[in-house]
């Protein structure tokens, strides 16, 4: 398969960036335009700061296309199983070229097996799309990130699981596991004058103090939405009838969320997205379902150390569980040696701060508590 797979249509590119990681990507006309919107809302300009590998991704959209490469991986004499994602399985055939191809096979996350394959060979990266997908444009960003965060722990960055807002020009790292209240503190902070976001639930450190925002959505629980009314307002201009937020349980801790894109998440608080900044603070949110006044304290060292380490997530992380799209060039024990770097760098080198606040009390006061702890940074 090459790029000629849609034959009877032209491929336009684009080219955008994640990171200092650079993309070409090729598609239809029409289909590229509604890409270029969809990337927008995730992607910004680059930092420049590093010379890292450059992609290429076509995108094919007519059924033949597709089910040509399904036929090769189906009559591949080497065949396997990765699971990149729990719960997703993909078919993976590798060719005497070197090229290797993957289609869905079992889909436990989104139900969809057979929604799309994909075809590699060094940089240069085929996406087939099945003709009856839908929200297909959602796809490219996927293979946009794999790339992204493996190219960037080659070139020795390290994954930690934390959200990112950069307030008065340095970056504060939230820091927590899944139901921390990494969105709610990421909202407050958001609510600094000239703030920006970085992303919601992972950043790359790299070159000890410098952060650079994973591509991700912002899923927000109804909890955090009604309690900023800046989210509030927008679900409700989104969803017109407000039936899919009124669905949302209220409970504390909900895994059932709303998807904000990352640029209209820092839009609805009049911030920009960023790619980049240099990190100066560690907040680590202990939210619960009380009305505790918000108080905020300086982790010892030994204690920032385990929270960083804790959610570290090079080399293992634990939704991405397999790269598959771009091999690792490090092993995992050099992998293991650049993270245990950045922890002790940033666990001797950063403040790290505990911010305990109580989801019935106002949100103001969880707002000013991160207001003083964060003044001077910059």
């Amino acid at each position: 398969m090459n790029s000629s797979a849609d034959p009877s249509r032209n491929l336009s590119t684009w080219g955008c960036h994640a990171g200092d990681v650079a993309f070409t990507i090729a598609a239809p006309p029409e289909w590229l335009s509604a890409q270029r919107a969809y990337l927008s809302d995730f992607l910004t300009t680059p930092p420049r700061e590093l010379v890292l590998a450059a992609f290429n991704i076509r995108v094919h959209t007519d059924g033949a296309a597709f089910r040509q490469v399904a036929e090769v991986i189906r009559r591949s004499p080497t065949t396997g199983i990765v699971e990149p994602v729990t719960g997703l399985l993909m078919k993976e055939a590798r060719q005497a070229t070197g090229r290797r191809c993957y289609v869905i096979a079992t889909d436990n996350v989104e139900h969809q097996p057979g929604a799309y394959a994909v075809a590699v060979q060094g940089q240069d990266i085929d996406l087939f799309v099945h003709a009856g997908t839908g929200n297909a444009h959602r796809y490219p960003i996927r293979l946009v990130r794999e790339a992204m965060l493996r190219t960037y722990e080659d070139a020795g960055g390290v994954i930690f699981h934390a959200a990112g807002v950069d307030v008065d020009g340095v970056a504060v790292m939230v820091c927590g596991p899944r139901g921390a209240g990494k969105t709610t503190v990421t909202a407050a902070l958001l609510r600094s004058p000239g703030a920006a976001l970085l992303s919601n639930d992972r950043l790359v450190v790299y070159q000890g103090d410098h952060v650079i925002a994973v591509p991700l959505p912002v899923p927000t629980a109804r909890g955090t939405i009604q309690a900023f009314p800046e989210l509030e307002h927008l679900v409700h201009r989104r969803t017109a009838d407000g039936s899919e937020f009124d669905r949302m349980p209220a409970d504390f801790g909900s895994v059932v969320k709303h998807a904000f894109t990352a640029r209209e998440f820092a839009e609805a608080f009049g911030a920009s997205l960023i790619a980049r900044s240099t990190l100066r603070l560690v907040v680590v949110p202990r939210l619960a379902d009380t009305d505790e006044p918000a108080r905020a304290r300086r982790l010892p060292m030994a204690a920032a150390r385990r929270v960083i380490a804790a959610n570290c997530f090079t080399p293992r992380d634990e939704f991405w569980v397999r790269p598959w799209l771009v091999p690792r060039r490090r092993t995992d024990v050099q992998l293991d040696n650049q993270a245990s770097a950045a922890i002790e760098y940033l666990a001797t080198t950063v403040p790290c701060i505990e911010m305990s606040f109580g989801v019935r009390n106002a949100v103001g006061d969880l707002v000013r508590a991160l207001n003083n702890a964060t003044e001077g940074l910059g």
